[in-house]
Order: C-alpha cells, then structure tokens, then sequence
C-alpha cells in the first residue's frame, strides 16, 4: 500500500492542484483503530494527523509510519484541536475525520470525481465549498440504521479559504460561507470500542456538555424524568430503533441516559456556583 504522505508537495497540473486533497484528524490514544483510518484515506494527497500530547500509546509513531505529517500539541478542545489540523494541511480542499472512522471505497471514488469536476470549473469558487458526509455509526458490532444520530450528515469536506470549525470544546461543527453539496456513500463510525468505552465516552462528553451549558448560562428541563423517558421513547419506537435489535435498543438506553447525566451534572455546577457565591457574602 503507498502511504498517503508519499505523495505530498507533487502535482502533475493547475487543475490537480485545484483538487489537491488534505485529509485531517485528531487523536488521542488509538493505536488500534488510527491504522484503519488512515489506511481508508491512501487516495488522499496528504494526511495530517494531530495527537494529543496526553496521549501515552503509539498513535503518533503509527501515523508517521503510514507517512501522514503529524502534530503534537496539547488539546484545548475539538474545534481548536481540529482547526491546528486544517492550519497543518496543505491542500486547498480538507476532509476532517476522527480516528476511529473509515471512508468508504465508494466514498473515496465519489469524493475524487468531485474535486476534479470542481477543478475543472475553477476549483469550487463560487461554486460549490462545502459537502455533507452520510455517517454510520457502528455500535455492538452492527452499523445501526434506524433510532436517533446513528446516521448523520454533518460537513466534513471543505475547501479552506471559506470554511473552519467552531470553537465549541464539544459538538464542534463546520462554519462554511458558501455553497452547499452532499455525497451518497458514507463513512463507517466505529465511535466506540466496546460498553467500557462507551461509559468512559459517557462521562467525559457529559461533563463537557454540562460546562458548556453552565458557560452559555443555560438550565436543565424542569421535569427531568419525563425527559429521560421521552429521550428513549423517541428513539427506542418512533425512529424505531427497535428494529435494529439488542444493539439498537442498548443505544437508545445509553443516549436518555447521556441526557439525565448531563443535566444532572448542569445542575451540581450550577449548585456549586451558588454555594460560592453564598460564601462570599
């Protein structure tokens, strides 16, 4: 397999150039799923993969093994972690990726096509800057198609002089000035290793839901279990998670809890606040 950075800095034309393609991602501690990532985006021109300094496993020498140009520096943040990303790379045209997702072969062929259409037209300006991305998630062993946020469409292909992402420490998302377009096939979301994982997931994306909510000044519904309960109601029979059995049902169980534990973490910030500003008095 030629590694993606192989091919870096070479062009065989203005019109390749316009279509040059800089794949980014962010890592933390994946040694075991990084390789299947990267190896997913071998067709991209170059690959920059920026690794948490806290990071204690080998994701950094396997990211320079498969040739991407990496960055080590210390995370304050997706959205920040992820526009250093986009300041390493190279290429005009960025797909930002996790490590523990996979593009598609069918992915990679329509994203190639595209460009070089784009190319041709003038290199996406005024044309089209931005595209959503079909994401599954696979959860238990099984891609999940039917419940809440197992498929999405968030952008994650862009051109980079019209488009970066937001500074959010969590739920960061893609800020374009421009046109809109969409691909068909998808990428592979291998979000979680196993339930230990998700639990861990679980605390750490809770307590930086509920510090962003306390931060925004935002407070927690009023009727709390009744929220809950919805929470898995909606996703569990009307998006009919169900069918996607035990692993679809487990999912939806796991994301109403998501919610009370967030809420419930608001609301301990927000306590906390008090009592300090009591005490000051």
């Amino acid at each position: 397999m030629a590694h993606a950075g192989s091919r870096s800095g070479k062009s065989t034309g203005a019109v390749d150039e316009r279509s040059r393609l800089s794949v980014t991602l962010i890592a933390r501690d994946e040694e075991d799923r990084l390789p299947d990532a990267l190896a997913s985006v071998a067709f991209a021109d170059e690959v920059v993969v920026v690794v948490d300094r806290a990071s204690t496993d080998r994701t950094e020498e396997i990211a320079r093994n498969f040739g991407a140009r990496v960055l080590v520096r210390t995370f304050e943040g997706f959205g920040d972690q992820k526009n250093a990303a986009q300041e390493a790379a190279r290429g005009p045209w960025i797909l930002s990726l996790d490590a523990d997702e996979i593009v598609s072969p069918g992915l990679a062929l329509e994203i190639r096509a595209r460009l070089l259409e784009l190319a041709k037209e003038g290199g996406g300006t005024p044309g089209v800057v931005a595209f959503r991305i079909p994401i599954l998630l696979e959860f238990l062993g099984r891609p999940l198609r039917f419940g809440r946020d197992t498929i999405v469409r968030p952008i994650r292909l862009y051109h980079r002089d019209h488009a970066r992402f937001s500074l959010d420490p969590i739920h960061e998302k893609v800020l374009v000035r421009g046109r809109l377009d969409a691909f068909d096939e998808s990428i592979l979301h291998h979000s979680y290793r196993d339930l230990t994982h998700y639990l861990e997931k679980l605390d750490l994306y809770t307590t930086l839901a509920a510090e962003s909510k306390r931060s925004a000044g935002r407070s927690g519904p009023r009727f709390l279990p009744l929220r809950v309960a919805w929470e898995f109601f909606d996703r569990a029979f009307l998006r009919l998670a169900i069918l996607d059995g035990a692993p679809g049902l487990t999912f939806a169980v796991l994301s109403a809890t998501n919610t009370l534990l967030k809420y419930l973490k608001l609301a301990e910030l927000s306590e906390g606040a008090g009592a300090g500003r009591r005490s000051s008095r």
